[in-house]
């Protein structure tokens, strides 16, 4: 009987899934608009609306997915959940298992996506660290195949690792997290308030030796004129050598490297990873921060790791959540194969 492996990555603006099957063919590639705003039941329609199209090509043999917040062993989501009203508390694992009628195994998102990264890599990492740059910034550990999830999944939450004590407020309610100076949005604001001339609570992430008078920055001037900048704009103005653009770089590198730095000391991968948005637009944020290791943490720990950009690019998320779904029911020499023939197709989609 031919095997299907759906993966499903639940987001605050849409519902994407895959299913790949035996042969690690892309059989659908689907995607929703998430209700966030609706609650929690409205988005629980949508993916069952979304499982029933992923179903079509024949029964589900495994279901993978990935959610923001924490979620507990029984796939149960704890805690706070970004933009998905009520999402708390929703017993995911549960209620995707009788929809598809397979079994279901629900991580947080940025684990799946450092899942799907140790996956291409298998034969040269055994222990992959993944930051993930988007809205937010989520990170994941994977060791051999194991994720490590700590407390209802929680562990590795790197965007919030304090690289300013006292700095900019993070939405988490902490302040001079690492997500408050090299998210998507952190990054486009910086870049505002520095135009503007306000406080941008850098502090000692304050560059050297880079001109801060920002003549002649068409990026400046944008934001004097009272556009709201994000990371897209600061790196399309940095293509063009933009004073400001090249400023907030700075800053925004520091900051994932002090992140990076604590992270490789505490858990001693031989690969970091980064991905999401920023990166795919940002490529030179791996050498940038690879140049900056050395200074932040001892020799042993970053000497051999190379700081590489995500395979799967922005859909490490999905393809992990198919990929650790099938992990739960294929061999291990299929899912080797699995995973090699989904980097292919996530390669040639992106």
């Amino acid at each position: 009987m031919e095997k299907f492996f759906a993966g499903i990555d639940i987001g605050g603006q849409s519902l994407k899934g895959v299913v790949l099957d035996q042969a690690g063919v892309l059989r659908i590639e689907a995607i929703r608009k998430t209700p966030a705003c609706e609650g929690r039941d409205a988005v629980l329609s949508g993916i069952a609306d979304l499982v029933k199209e992923l179903s079509s090509p024949g029964p589900l043999s495994s279901v993978g997915v990935g959610t923001p917040g924490g979620v507990d062993r029984e796939g149960v989501v704890v805690g706070m959940a970004a933009n998905i009203a009520g999402w708390a508390g929703t017993a995911l694992g549960k209620e995707l298992a009788e929809m598809a009628g397979a079994p279901c195994v629900v991580r947080n998102d940025a684990n799946m996506a450092a899942y799907a990264e140790w996956s291409a890599r298998a034969a040269r990492s055994s222990t992959l660290l993944f930051i993930g740059l988007g809205t937010g910034i989520g990170g994941g550990y994977v060791e051999d195949g194991w994720i490590l999830g700590g407390c209802n999944d929680r562990a590795v939450e790197i965007g919030h690792f304090i690289v300013e004590p006292g700095g900019r407020p993070c939405p988490c309610g902490v302040s001079g997290c690492a997500e408050a100076y090299a998210s998507g949005p952190s990054i486009g604001r910086i870049a505002v308030d520095l135009a503007l001339g306000r406080d941008a609570g850098l502090g000692s992430l304050e560059p050297e030796n880079i001109d801060r008078s920002f003549g002649g920055s068409a990026l400046a001037a944008r934001a004097r004129a009272g556009e709201v900048l994000n990371a897209h704009d600061v790196y399309a103005a940095f293509a063009k050598g933009d004073a400001l653009a090249r400023f907030v770089d700075a800053v925004a590198a520091a900051a994932l490297a002090r992140a990076a730095a604590t992270g490789l000391a505490l858990l001693a991968p031989d690969t970091l990873v980064l991905g999401g948005g920023v990166i795919e637009g940002a490529p030179h944020l791996c050498s940038s921060i690879q140049g900056l290791l050395g200074k932040l943490v001892y020799r042993d720990a970053w000497r051999d790791c190379p700081v590489e950009k995500a395979l799967f690019l922005h859909k490490a998320g999905l393809y992990g959540a198919a990929l650790y779904g099938a992990s739960r029911v294929e061999s291990e020499d299929g899912l080797t194969a699995l995973a090699a023939r989904a980097l292919e197709l996530a390669s040639s989609t992106s």
